[in-house]
């Protein structure tokens, strides 16, 4: 549970735009800490996980291996397709979604702690019903940007295929901001996460606590450092030992990574480590383009309930205002039904630099910022009831 608010009864400046401050749009909040996971404890977390993950994850597997289905793609048996992530979020449903629904070689390099985590329980979920149904599925649980792991991973696909395709969907960086943007509140909201999927229980009324203002610091130098090794550069250390293992084949091999296109004057996202990440991550497909003629591709996806989103100051409200305002409109897709959308990826001809899987999203945003400074204490939760009715 959260410690409860440090300050009561400020007066704070909301938004109309991410661009544009209204100081006449006042309300009273509170401020209150954003703890990992919504605030679980860790200790009863450990023993709710032994208990209950296996047969969580085995459940919650089998109920969405039932929608997957074919899209046509044909990716043949001397190819290969590697992760970086695949235990959680939108790169489990990737996994999935080309193991069960198109057949493909699937390998995934994820890091996650096998006591406090669910994802281990995913993977296992997974890689034993592919192996039932004759299909191939590895996960290797390793920190890829380790030298080791590359090595140990391009040395197993380099004696089964003769082409890979990879997608980097590490998601590891520091929430935080500038130091010459300096520290600042946002408008967020607190929904308590399931304790055992580690995601926030959105669908749930009751797990929506509160909506008050979260503090953002400014990222030390090291945390950026860290971010832009995972989160922008880390394709390149992959395709360089793919590439020397002979499994980037000029104008077939596919190199994609999963970015979200954030608004430029986004206080956090937009202000700190995470732009500077992404923004680097471009640059290194064009360099990767240019260098070893692979095809390289943004998969731009809308803001989705992952485990990820609730570390992110003003992701939670970004998640559930867009999301309402898109189930309002018919447009609402599932991270299950934006892996089935991501397929054409491998299609030919191969999508030039970008597949954009976020246009309704992002033509929701104005309505999200009108949205936004309307939200109080008092329209709170009702305003995303069309999550949980």
């Amino acid at each position: 549970m959260l410690d409860g608010a440090r300050e009561r009864g400020l007066t704070w400046p909301i938004y109309s735009r991410a661009d544009v401050c209204d100081s006449s749009a006042t309300m009273t909040l509170e401020v209150f800490k954003k703890l990992p996971l919504g605030g679980v404890d860790r200790r009863s977390l450990i023993s709710l996980l032994a208990e209950k993950g296996p047969t969580t994850a085995n459940e919650l597997f089998e109920a969405q291996r039932k929608n997957i289905k074919k899209t046509g793609i044909e990716l043949g048996e001397d190819a290969a397709v590697l992760i970086l992530g695949g235990s959680n979020g939108i790169t489990r449903a990737l996994a999935m979604q080309l193991v069960f629904g198109e057949g493909a070689n699937v390998f995934c390099a994820h890091y996650d702690s096998a006591k406090m985590q669910i994802g281990p329980h995913h993977t296992k979920a997974i890689e034993e019903a592919a192996a039932k149904e004759g299909l191939t599925c590895q996960f290797l649980n390793r920190d890829a940007t380790r030298d080791k792991t590359i090595a140990e991973v391009v040395g197993l696909l380099k004696e089964k295929y003769r082409v890979v395709h990879l997608i980097n969907g590490i998601a590891a960086g520091a929430t935080k901001r500038y130091e010459k943007h300096g520290p600042i509140q946002v408008l967020d909201i607190d929904v308590a996460f399931d304790p055992v999927l580690q995601v926030p229980d959105f669908s749930n009324r009751e797990a929506y606590r509160q909506v008050g203002l979260v503090e953002v610091e400014v990222a030390k130098e090291s945390e950026i450092e860290r971010t832009n090794k995972f989160m922008g550069t880390s394709s390149m250390l992959w395709v360089e030992a793919l590439n020397e293992a002979g499994l980037i084949v000029e104008n077939e091999s596919i190199v994609a990574f999963c970015d979200y296109d954030f608004e430029k004057n986004d206080p956090v996202y937009g202000m700190g480590p995470l732009a500077g990440a992404k923004i680097l991550q471009r640059e290194t497909m064009q360099t990767i383009k240019d260098k070893f003629g692979a095809h390289t591709v943004r998969l731009c996806y809308p803001a989705m309930g992952t485990t990820a989103l609730g570390a992110i100051p003003g992701g939670m409200l970004m998640y559930a205002m867009t999301a309402q305002i898109l189930k309002e409109r018919g447009e609402y897709r599932t991270i299950f039904e934006l892996a089935e959308d991501s397929m054409p990826l491998f299609r030919k001809p191969t999508p030039e630099k970008e597949l954009r899987l976020d246009d309704a999203y992002q033509a929701s945003l104005p309505e999200f910022h009108k949205r936004k400074d309307t939200l109080s204490p008092e329209t709170f939760p009702d305003a995303f009831s069309a999550l949980f009715s």
